[in-house]
């Protein structure tokens, strides 16, 4: 499988500390691991979108095929010939069987990867409730602009006679009609506003508001 993102350990440290971003066409990026850096949260945004299955966690071994191990420990040609003439076929065959048991046709090239570090989702839940906030907050904003559909607000003296008082009252004019199209687009912003804020968790309200 291709994965879009591949964590990468130091081979000093042996800490986790970039990430390969396999792009289009055999082009890869390397990624730190900083979160101020626009590629890696961008690498957290595709993981929220698409999910983890685009992540491949780090390289912890690799075992080398059987052929190229015991091409490697097998003596040159000329070391054979000689043991052969001095020691006998079965001398010569004792040695490169001993090297064929080393290693086995079962092992075969593999790669071994651990899994992706609960540090990634910890990562993502911070992102995730980061974009809430902002978005909660835009939508508060929002929502309190000017309603384009009520007119223009103006303050108006208006006498209170349970009170025996003039107070200042909220009115409207030059109310345009309903169907202008800035009226439309301004609506259907308020109401994805008042959507995010219907969405987002108390839990994230609560996080803003203490």
């Amino acid at each position: 499988m291709n994965f879009k993102y591949k964590l990468v350990k130091n081979p000093i440290t042996g800490e986790i500390d970039s990430i390969t971003h396999n792009i289009d066409s055999g082009h890869k990026q390397s990624i730190p691991i900083v979160v101020d850096n626009t590629d890696y949260q961008q690498f957290l945004e595709d993981i929220k979108n698409e999910g983890f299955s685009i992540v491949e966690g780090p390289t912890v071994g690799v075992t080398t095929a059987y052929t190229i191990a015991r091409q490697a420990e097998y003596p040159p040609i000329e070391d054979q010939l000689d043991k052969i003439y001095h020691s006998g076929v079965n001398a010569w065959k004792a040695d490169i069987k001993a090297i064929k048991d080393k290693y086995p046709k079962t092992q075969v090239g593999v790669t071994t990867v651990s899994a992706v570090p609960s540090w990634v989702q910890t990562a993502l839940d911070e992102k995730i409730a980061s974009d809430q906030k902002s978005s909660y907050l835009a939508a508060v904003e929002r929502l309190k602009q000017p309603r384009l559909k009520l007119g223009t607000p103006y303050l108006e003296s208006v006498w209170d006679p349970s009170n025996n008082t003039y107070f200042d009252q909220t009115k409207y004019k030059d109310v345009p009609d309903p169907n202008d199209p800035d009226v439309v687009r301004d609506e259907a912003f308020r109401d994805e506003a008042q959507a995010t804020i219907d969405g987002t968790p108390q839990s994230i309200i609560d996080s803003i508001n203490t």
